[in-house]
């Protein structure tokens, strides 16, 4: 099912990290749980898998949202009928959000407790303008991991949000989404 939203800029599409003491497939199993919550579908590839024939560390599962093909930009006479027509009231005319993506990840750390990431990556396949129309989706989605966290006591820490990762091994970086998933 295709979700329509205000694709207004709603903000940066940013991630979240936390660290729990749940063990970290109980804690990527959480984070998915939150996103399918916010309308994303799980990702087609088993990242668990292809991070397991690595030897990596890492668990980590991957959902998507959005449609390229309905969020790419018409032209100049179509946008300009958009903002005179309702056309939002036509099924068939609605822009959906861009495509994006969002990586759910953990890893053990020394001390037992697991660091737990949930980050998002926008297409640079949809409609540039669209970009950010999952942000709150996303956002809802770090929010409600964080929650749920807490309310099972098993929240030590959360980071403000954050807009990527940088290390190239972490699954929930944009590297190695391009790499794993081939997400462009």
């Amino acid at each position: 099912m295709t979700e329509f939203v205000d694709l207004a800029h709603q903000g940066p599409l940013t991630g979240r990290r936390l660290v729990v003491s749940w063990s970290p497939g109980d804690g990527v199993r959480a984070g998915i749980d939150q996103t399918l919550a916010q309308g994303f579908a799980r990702h087609s590839v088993d990242l668990a898998a292809k991070l397991g024939a690595e030897g990596s560390e890492w668990v980590a599962q991957a959902a998507v949202i959005g449609e390229r093909r309905k969020s790419w930009r018409r032209g100049v006479i179509a946008d300009l009928v958009e903002e005179v027509l309702p056309v939002d009231l036509i099924p068939g005319l609605r822009r959906t959000v861009a495509p994006t993506l969002a990586v759910v990840a953990a890893r053990p750390l020394p001390d037992g407790a697991t660091e737990l990431l949930l980050m998002p990556h926008a297409s640079h396949t949809g409609d540039p303008q669209a970009a950010f129309g999952a942000a709150p989706r996303v956002r809802a989605a770090a929010d409600g991991l964080a929650a749920a966290a807490g309310a099972a006591g098993a929240l030590i820490e959360a980071d403000r949000r954050s807009l990527g990762v940088r290390d190239p091994d972490c699954p929930a970086s944009r590297a190695a989404a391009k790499r794993l998933l081939g997400w462009k």
